[in-house]
């Protein structure tokens, strides 16, 4: 009988067959992170996102922001996650040493053996990833349907951010066996498992102190001094003022490192000696600990943020509606062959829908001064560059406005009012009164111009209501003169009406109908002059001519008013877009939910995966406590008190912290919060207690899973909530 010699890889083989839960935990974290980034990377450069989210926007800052967290976050976790493998390997590798096999040989099978597996698993992660973002794409494609012209695809950034994260991944797992190769003798190697992580720094209450000293100054520095710097002295402060938030990290870390690491015995010393042993044993893992509880916090913090942008679009979707004055309003240019009266009229009889108050008046387009204020000069400080000839405006008579609204004004000559909304406001870049002066194009001469304040009138308010977007309310003679001296860009109609709709959902779906009929005849019946997108400067295009880059950029359809519009002309039809509603925002929400998902999914995973190397390091002692007698229930007890603080407190601080962030950006946005926004606050308190009852759940989850591993499980399986 020949007997064939094994190889260290056969014995490997052997081993990996043996210890299949080990290995299926490390490809599980593993690959579960690569999928998740890996996801996460191709829907972000998909074209559906990339052209959906505005280049420099907030939400694409956002979305990058919380990508940063969840791709730091699951780099952390698969540290922790091959650390973990390397303790269960580590008794193996002793073994193999204590009994004289040479140390390069096995830790060339070792590096070949966590090299295969991290590179199948990453692999596997990459084309699960890939899948996943693909099947989500779909889904994105099919909910936004008629609504967005672009489509999910996989892109060469995204396969490469993500083929380029899976590197480091896979460089991270060997470089940490290497690592744990390098160990000096054998008794290091089989003493891995047992391997503490304490903190030895002393803290007393003036580190918790400063932890929140230095929490808030990082986060009020870091948010609203380069604001406040730049209103009160025009100095632009630059990106370096984000260096705050790193003094709000370390703040965190000091107020995790003090509840981990200080524990006194205070006014209930028979408490502190009660819990002494599990005070104990979390100062000998604090650092792992600590470092675990605050990217648990971040990534917390990263998904709920996202969350919060579904709630308070939707709030101020709402809030638009609420405020319209008129239902209907559209206006187009002279030479436009839109709907007139009639033909309007006629429409909404076929649909069923009885209008009332039309009403109708002119706007004169002229160029106006104004103060330019988005440039800095070689000191950072704010420029103010006052322009005879800034923009395009369009004004209104006192009579056409009391037309279309039914205010009556009273406006003298040489003076005008900004037509706003109730709770518009001043800020860095614009100012009621930027105009003085109005060019008369035929006549070549500037006539005098001073602010008296705001007329509110909601329905007639285009985009901002500032810089180009800007309307004025004129008196009547200023108005003929404006007429008379201008030619150089056409005049404007504006039409609003109302119907009599109801709430019955009958009528509510007649009048649906009559606005997308009359948004198409609208939409096909319009002036060349009128295909312009919304950020189009008529006095930008005349100056640069046919090489103007917003020229041509319009996107809209006409026979499908959901389609996501960028139409400087685009009527607003209040049926129609309370119809529309959320679709008009829905791959914001979708891409917005799916980041949140990533983010949470990714702060579980973390925690389990901590709970379990809570539980492997701590194995020593709970057996040495049982040989002294202590029973399940007891260990069970001391079990759930080290694995809560995993979950408690950064829980407790991702949750509170980032409440207290978005009460901060409300009150920011524009220095008080508004009833609206107060009534956004109770919905986001339901986010978070649902955020804690998932954190709940997992800690349940990982309780069972730790007390099968340490074998203390209770068989009623109560360990989980003591």
């Amino acid at each position: 009988m020949v007997v064939k010699a094994m190889t260290m890889n056969d014995i490997w083989r052997k081993l990996r067959k043996n210890n299949k839960g080990q290995y299926r935990q490390f490809r599980f974290c593993v690959g579960f992170a690569v999928m998740l980034i890996t996801s996460y990377l191709m829907m972000l450069q998909s074209p559906l996102i990339q052209n959906t989210l505005p280049e420099g926007g907030d939400s694409r800052k956002q979305v990058y922001m919380i990508f940063v967290l969840a791709a730091v976050g699951c780099v952390i976790f698969i540290a922790y996650a091959a650390g973990l493998f390397l303790r269960y390997k580590s008794r193996e590798v002793g073994v193999f040493l204590a009994l004289g096999t040479n140390k390069k040989k096995v830790r060339k099978a070792l590096l070949y053996e966590i090299a295969a597996c991290a590179a199948a698993t990453s692999a596997a992660g990459f084309a699960a990833g890939c899948l996943l973002a693909w099947c989500i794409g779909r889904l994105f494609e099919l909910l936004v349907k008629g609504i967005s012209e672009y489509r999910f695809g996989f892109t060469l950034a995204g396969f490469g951010a993500s083929l380029i994260y899976a590197a480091v991944v896979f460089a991270l797992v060997i470089g940490l066996a290497i690592r744990f190769m390098k160990r000096g003798n054998i008794m290091d190697i089989l003493n891995e498992q047992r391997k503490q992580e304490p903190l030895k720094k002393i803290v007393t209450p003036k580190y918790l102190i400063s932890g929140w000293v230095l929490l808030a100054a990082g986060i009020l520095l870091g948010f609203l001094m380069p604001t406040a710097v730049a209103k009160m002295t025009g100095h632009y402060l630059g990106a370096w003022t984000n260096l705050f938030y790193l003094a709000a990290l370390l703040g965190l870390y000091q107020i995790l490192v003090y509840s981990v690491s200080c524990h006194r015995r205070g006014v209930r010393p028979q408490r502190y000696y009660n819990h002494l042993i599990s005070y104990g044993m979390l100062k000998f893992q604090g650092r792992s600990i600590v470092r675990n509880m605050l990217v648990i916090s971040l990534l917390l913090a990263g998904g709920l943020f996202a969350v919060f942008y579904i709630p308070q679009n939707t709030m101020t979707m709402q809030e638009g509606f609420e405020k319209c004055e008129a239902m209907y309003s559209m206006f187009y240019t002279k030479g436009a062959k839109v709907p007139d009266r009639e033909e309007i009229y006629n429409l909404a009889k076929q649909h069923g829908v009885k209008l009332r108050d039309y009403r109708e008046a002119q706007f004169v387009q002229a160029v106006g001064s104004g103060v330019k204020r988005d440039d800095v000069d070689e000191n950072n400080n704010l420029m103010d560059v006052y322009e005879e000839k800034h923009a395009v405006y369009e004004f209104l008579s006192v009579s056409g406005f009391e037309t279309l609204t039914g205010q009556s004004v009273q406006v003298e000559e040489g003076a005008y009012y900004q037509i706003q909304t109730g709770d518009a406001q001043e800020n860095l870049f614009f100012r009621f009164d930027d105009l003085d002066q109005v060019y008369l194009d035929k006549k070549d001469v500037f006539m005098k111009m001073e602010y008296k304040g705001n007329l509110v009138y909601h329905s007639l308010v285009q985009g901002y209501g500032f810089d180009a977007e800007s309307r004025y309310v004129i008196s009547d003679a200023d108005y003929d003169k404006l007429k008379a001296g201008t030619s150089q860009f056409p005049r404007e109609t504006q039409v609003l009406f109302d119907s009599d709709t109801g709430s019955e959902e009958d009528e509510t779906e007649k009048a649906e109908a009559f606005s997308a009929a009359l948004y198409k005849e609208f939409g096909e019946r319009m002036a060349e002059d009128m295909k312009v997108c919304g950020a189009f400067d008529a006095y930008q295009s005349f100056l640069a001519g046919p090489g103007y880059g917003y020229a041509g950029m319009v996107r809209y359809d006409p026979k499908n008013s959901t389609k996501e519009a960028d139409w400087q002309y685009e009527p607003q039809f209040l049926p129609l877009r309370k119809a529309n509603g959320v679709k008009s925002y829905s791959v914001y929400m979708l891409l917005f939910l799916y980041v949140a998902v990533i983010c949470l999914a990714a702060a579980g995973i973390i925690s389990f995966a901590r709970s379990q190397s809570v539980g492997l390091s701590s194995q020593q002692v709970f057996q040495d406590l049982e040989r002294l007698g202590a029973d399940r229930q007891y260990l069970n007890k001391l079990l759930a008190k080290q694995v809560r603080k995993v979950y408690v407190l950064p829980t407790a601080i991702g949750t509170i912290g980032i409440f207290a962030f978005e009460a901060l950006l409300l009150q920011g946005n524009d220095g008080r919060l508004t009833a609206d926004e107060l009534k956004l606050l109770p919905i986001i308190v339901l986010v978070l207690l649902v955020t804690a009852a998932y954190q709940y759940s997992v800690y349940r989850f990982s309780m069972k899973k730790v007390a099968e591993m340490l074998r203390i499980a209770n068989e009623s399986g109560s360990q989980a909530s003591s």
